[in-house]
């Protein structure tokens, strides 16, 4: 380590880190403390930092601070703390107070972690401690926390043209339709390009109404689609409907999952002629896949009435629930194919991009003017789409999700029989769930994770949930297991 190296890391050099701030004096202080321990209160004292610590270091600060590390550290601690001043200038809980008073509470914040870096499907957080991640950003991450291919080319893009709305030509999307139609479900070619999995669901919808001429849709109880309008319409749990007046909508019907008898009545009543679902519900049912013969039979009855399946396939697409290689998408896994799907969150390595894919006819329903988008489809998008798929298939991504998904499924089995806390497994592929015998031990199970270093926050009521990346190797999961194992140890008595 150079004390100029050191220095660019705490000051920031905005010619190589535009994006970066100066280092606060609170992240001076957390920094030091971990690295060195019961050294760094004698540091600050000789600093004389300043009464209120979330001020940003001046030059000769920097330069003062940079003079005293250089004669109280070892080369090894030196390096470590120009690493964690490059991941992270502000601190911890700096960045936590700002979360809480500038977000809009839609969601709860999560700030047992703050992530800066990763690597595979490892998390490294401010305060440099590692977690293995099982929640890939619901399954957006599958390609890993950080993607030095998808990293180039969207810097390459950066310098070369960054936006343009969706029905300009251009070349990056180009490149990404003469890749992407292997993975494709055969007969599903025409995209309609988005940012997000509401605003993809919400389109296919529109879509739909417009080809069948009919507002009435079947959605299915356990079911979830989104946070948008139209998605929290045809979700089911009434909690996210009812603040915005959508709990009682004349045009949604919701049936029992794996019921194609009720489809078919709402069918035969003329009441919808749309039905869509996910094929396997993660987030309000806990990883239920649907029965086979269901989705066969709901295929039939969709053709019986000229109606039309959409399937939302942003969390099981591009590999996520595969059985075999090659099963890039559920409804390969079911052996249908649905007029309409929605695909999304891995689609671009973790950068927003989602679409809805139809076939030729259904797509002529839609003219000029029915809808629009400034940034569907945009060039950075593009790039990113056409690198993360490119590289989903040059890694056979679906043989390791086989593989690994048996191993963790085998791992969990074992364990239920050694732990009688633990009730059932179940999922498809990489999306695996087990229940806990009450809810109430999710959020200690979950804590202990932590404390083992798995990261997962992702549960439905007594079901925890795994959507680890796809790309986690054998090894990763050796450890996701001893951790699972020493959790239950700890919140429970192994079965005697």
């Amino acid at each position: 380590m150079s004390n100029s190296s050191l220095y660019q890391s705490i000051i920031g050099d905005r010619s190589k880190h535009p994006e970066r701030l100066r280092a606060t004096w609170n992240r001076v202080e957390e920094v030091l403390d971990i690295v060195l321990k019961d050294r760094a209160a004698e540091v600050i004292e000789q600093l004389q930092p300043p009464a209120d610590m979330r001020i940003e270091l001046m030059p000769e600060e920097v330069g003062k601070l940079v003079d005293v590390l250089a004669s109280r550290c070892s080369a090894a601690e030196g390096m470590l703390l120009q690493q964690m001043f490059q991941e992270s200038e502000i601190s911890t809980q700096e960045a936590i107070d700002l979360h809480e008073q500038f977000k809009i509470p839609v969601s709860q914040l999560e700030s047992d972690i703050v992530p800066v870096s990763g690597k595979g499907a490892w998390i490294v957080d401010t305060k440099g401690k590692r977690y293995l991640d099982l929640d890939s950003n619901y399954s957006a991450t599958n390609l890993g926390l950080s993607n030095p291919e998808i990293a180039l080319g969207l810097f390459n893009q950066a310098t070369q043209l960054i936006s343009v709305k969706e029905d300009r030509v251009h070349i990056p999307r180009a490149r990404f339709l003469k890749s992407i139609q292997p993975m494709l479900p055969e007969g599903l070619t025409q995209f309609y390009w988005q940012n997000s999995g509401g605003e993809a669901v919400d389109k296919a919808l529109k879509i739909a109404k417009a080809y069948t001429g009919h507002k009435g849709v079947v959605a299915m109880k356990g079911g979830f689609h989104g946070r948008t309008h139209g998605a929290v319409a045809v979700t089911y749990e009434k909690k996210y409907r009812e603040p915005f007046f959508l709990d009682d909508e004349d045009w949604v019907h919701f049936v029992d999952f794996n019921d194609v008898d009720a489809v078919e009545k709402l069918f035969a009543a003329g009441k919808a002629k749309t039905v869509i679902l996910e094929l396997v519900q993660g987030e309000e049912a806990g990883v239920r896949a649907a029965e086979r013969d269901f989705a066969a039979e709901l295929r039939k009855v969709c053709d019986k009435y000229g109606c039309l399946m959409i399937v939302d396939e942003i969390q099981t697409g591009f590999g996520r629930t595969a059985e075999e290689p090659g099963q890039w998408f559920a409804c390969m896994v079911y052996g249908i194919t649905p007029d309409v799907i929605t695909i999304g969150k891995s689609f671009g390595g973790g950068y927003p991009v989602t679409a809805v894919v139809t076939t030729t006819e259904v797509s002529q329903a839609m003219q000029p003017g029915y809808d629009g988008s400034t940034f569907g489809g945009n060039p950075m998008a593009m790039v990113a789409a056409m690198i993360a798929t490119r590289q989903m298939r040059e890694q056979d991504l679906t043989r390791n999700v086989i593989e690994r998904s048996g191993q963790i499924v085998r791992g969990l089995q074992q364990l239920k029989e050694q732990y009688d806390l633990m009730q059932e497994v179940r999922g498809l592929g990489l999306m695996i769930a087990f229940r806990l015998l009450q809810a109430e031990l999710v959020g200690p199970f979950q804590k202990a994770m932590a404390e083992n270093g798995v990261k997962t926050s992702l549960s439905t009521r007594e079901w925890v949930r795994f959507l680890p990346p796809l790309i986690i190797t054998e090894t990763d999961v050796e450890h996701m297991l001893t951790a699972v194992e020493k959790s239950l140890a700890g919140i429970a008595q192994p079965v005697a």
